[in-house]
């Protein structure tokens, strides 16, 4: 089996309508993939087999409105993180700065938003060859501009 991963790291210009819409799909996919981490702790520590349809059917019916895909990339994505050990998200150097209560007014402010942005500004969307790549979400050439599609 040949997989190809690739991941691209960009600025988007977009609609202020669409931009919240973007921004509330990825915090939805993020806490899924909290969560699904969270469970694929609890399943190994039970030695359940295929946690895959328990963890599945849980972010079913905790993101109703989050299709297909995107809860099977935040399945995936969870499964890349270790199991035996705490895992920070959103950085655990700002954490840290965090937890130490150093900084005080708009300082700890700015710290507060940068990791909460951290935590929440991912999304993952994983193709298939049957999809002929990613349904969710595309590059389109229109009028010789790269635009991206994403499916909300």
């Amino acid at each position: 089996m040949n997989l190809m991963f690739v991941s691209l790291q960009f600025k988007l210009e977009m609609k202020k309508e669409d931009k919240g819409k973007l921004i509330k799909l990825m915090r939805k996919q993020s806490s899924a993939i909290r969560t699904a981490y969270n469970m694929l702790r609890d399943l190994e520590k039970d030695k359940t087999k295929n946690p895959y349809a328990q963890i599945y059917q849980r972010l079913r019916q905790l993101f109703p409105e989050l299709p297909t895909k995107y809860i099977d990339s935040a399945i995936y994505k969870a499964k890349q993180y270790p199991t035996d050990k705490p895992v920070v998200f959103g950085g655990k150097r700002l954490f840290e700065k965090l937890c130490k209560n150093h900084f005080t007014g708009k300082a700890m402010e700015r710290l507060k938003k940068q990791w909460k942005e951290q935590i929440q500004v991912t999304l993952i969307s994983i193709g298939s060859k049957a999809d002929k790549g990613n349904r969710l979400t595309r590059f389109e050439n229109i009028n010789g501009q790269i635009h991206l599609r994403i499916k909300f």
